[in-house]
Formats: structure tokens, sequence, C-alpha cells
């Protein structure tokens, strides 16, 4: 086999890394909206696992047709949660004009941050398990909330790739296009163990 061959190694790579490529930038594409945000993670989740690291398909075709299956449940949460993330940022910004006024209260600033940091986690748990299995948008949000206190473990790995995510990108923001699918890939790798536990009585899409 020639290095350069159509089936080589390195054709092999870039045609992985193009469609790496693509998939961050329909990511990008779907998130303008902001209210859609949700929407577009749980479609690169989607592409991602079927797609991206199973080289099957083609990444626009299963982004597009991810985005047209689940809009039903991933507009409407991630819709709320958009919401109320932005009400927890109004509020970390009221708490820091009270502390640059000099009144303690102003400390409380932490702790809407904090919430910031754990809807984030469990919006993940949400929109990821949207992307895998076949249940109601109820019985999502509802097991959501406890795999992520029951995993705990996945959880904080989740945290972290995500924070390491947004670091490279506010270092480096071209990085943006791929950094997104990338830190995806290895959410995967996080939840997929955690999911396949539950396929069998939640559903899970084939």
């Amino acid at each position: 086999m020639k290095l350069f061959d159509y089936d080589g190694p390195i054709m092999s790579l870039i045609r992985k890394l193009w469609s790496i490529v693509i998939a961050g930038v329909l990511f990008l594409i779907a998130c303008i909206p902001v209210f859609t945000i949700g929407a577009s993670f749980t479609a690169l989740y989607d592409v991602t696992e079927r797609n991206l690291k199973n080289d099957r398909g083609y990444v626009p075709q299963g982004f597009i047709e991810s985005l047209r299956k689940n809009w039903r449940q991933t507009l409407p949460a991630g819709a709320v949660i958009a919401a109320v993330l932005l009400v927890f940022e109004m509020d970390v910004r009221l708490m820091k004009a009270f502390l640059e006024n000099g009144s303690a209260i102003g400390n409380m600033y932490i702790f809407f941050r904090v919430l910031q940091v754990l809807l984030l986690i469990y919006s993940v748990w949400v929109f990821s398990q949207i992307a895998s299995f076949e249940n109601s948008l109820r019985q999502i949000l509802k097991n959501a909330l406890l795999l992520s206190v029951r995993h705990l473990g996945a959880s904080v790995l989740a945290a972290l790739l995500i924070a390491a995510g947004a670091v490279i990108i506010y270092i480096l923001p071209i990085s943006v296009i791929i950094v997104p699918v990338l830190v995806t890939w290895f959410l995967t790798a996080i939840f997929g163990p955690v999911f396949s536990r539950y396929s069998n009585e939640n559903g899970g899409k084939v």
C-alpha cells in the first residue's frame, strides 16, 4: 500500500481532519441563534459518535438529520437552560457590582457562578442523552439529574474537559473550529460506557 493511496494512512488522516473541521463549522453555525446551542451540541455528539469515530456516513448529512430528528426535545430544553444561565450571569454581575461598592454580599457571585457550572454539567448530560436514547423529554431531564450525581466522576471529568477546551479557545481563538469537536469526542468516551449500562432498559438508539 502506497503512503498516499486513497485508503492509505495519510489520506485517511486528511479525511478525518477535514470531517472534524466540517463538523466544527456546522456546530458553530447552528449555535448562532444561541437558544439552539443545545440542539447543535446534540447533533455534534450524535455525528461524532456515529460518523466521526466510526468513519461511517457523511458528516453534514448526519448533523442535519440529527437536528431534524431531535429538535422537538432540544429546542425547548436548550431555551430554558440558556435562559436560566443568563439569569445566573445577571446575578453574578449584580453581586460583583455590590462587591466593587464594598458590600460583603457581593461575594455571593461565587455561589451563582457555581450554579452556572452545575447547570452546564447537567445540560451536557441532558443533550448527550437525547443523542443516545429514545425517551420522553421529562424522563431525560430526570435521568440527567440522576446520572450527573450517580456518576459524579464522569461529571467532574466532563467539567474539566469543557474548562480545558474553553481555555484553549481563549488562548487561541481560531481553535474554536475544532476544539468543540475534540471535546465532544472525549465526552463520548466518558459518557459512552455509562450509557451502555442503561441502553437495554432505556432504549438506546442503534
